[in-house]
């Protein structure tokens, strides 16, 4: 069967999730809107069209999408694992904690609920609390680029820079959108800065000189590949400035007249 004719066999809603998964967010939030139209309780289409605006970074619309799941079904997590994502996303990481412990009452063991309040706690600096959640997940054979991703910023968070670096190295094989790419391509870039600053050493200049030298030239390529992807445009900005400002203590430190 074709993959084509496939897809003619399944529901906007299983039609909605591929295209999330893709970030293909228009025919997302098409096929999910074309669910709501035949059931305007459907609790999956809602659950995907919160998390499709969510993406596209409309918080609003996200939050709404998600209450609205919260009042239709109030005994579900996944309406308060989206509304936890949303404030979280918008700092508000008391909010997020609460939205999220009321997800984890109604279903303990839910990954992405477990994955939601482990990010919260790597915002609020917990990076071993956050560790510590991520690896059970993992243990509990949660594998994903998002969980990989996760874990490697964690790492970078309690110095375990050389950790960091593989774990972010395999979220980039595994990623399974655009947007997990780029998240983990960046996490991979900051893991690789924050290993060559415990490596800088003004008098041994000619052993440092090539070596940051190199791993800089490889960040720089992967900021490259992060924006012409054209996600997490800002972050991957930012990410760009901190590269440039090491270059910028190596020759001065290192390069006579600073060139």
């Amino acid at each position: 069967m074709t993959a084509l004719l496939l897809l003619a066999c399944v529901g906007p809603v299983e039609r909605g999730e591929l295209a999330l998964q893709k970030d293909d967010l228009f025919s997302a939030e098409k096929e999910f809107r074309q669910a709501l139209d035949i059931n305007p309780e459907d609790p999956d289409a809602l659950y995907g069209l919160g998390w499709t605006f969510h993406k596209a970074g409309e918080r609003d619309a996200a939050r709404d999408a998600f209450g609205q799941l919260v009042r239709l079904q109030p005994a579900l997590a996944a309406g308060y694992r989206g509304l936890g994502s949303v404030l979280a996303g918008e700092g508000n990481l008391a909010g997020a904690r609460d939205a999220l412990a009321k997800a984890l009452e109604r279903a303990p063991q839910d990954p992405g609920a477990n994955q939601s309040v482990a990010l919260v706690d790597l915002a609020e600096g917990k990076a071993a609390d956050s560790l510590a959640r991520l690896d059970l997940l993992s243990q509990a054979g949660v594998h994903s680029s998002e969980l990989s991703q996760a874990r490697a910023a964690a790492l970078v968070q309690l110095g375990r820079t050389e950790e960091a670096i593989a774990v972010a190295e395999d979220a980039v094989v595994i990623a399974e959108s655009t947007i997990a790419l780029a998240a983990a391509r960046l996490t991979w870039v900051e893991a690789v800065l924050q290993h060559s600053d415990d490596r800088r050493d003004p008098e041994r200049c000619e052993v440092i000189v090539p070596a940051l030298g190199a791993w800089y030239d490889a960040a720089d390529h992967v900021v490259d590949q992060v924006q012409a992807s054209g996600a997490l445009r800002v972050a991957a900005v930012g990410m760009r400035r901190e590269v440039r400002r090491r270059r910028g203590w190596l020759e001065d430190t290192c390069v006579p007249g600073g060139k």
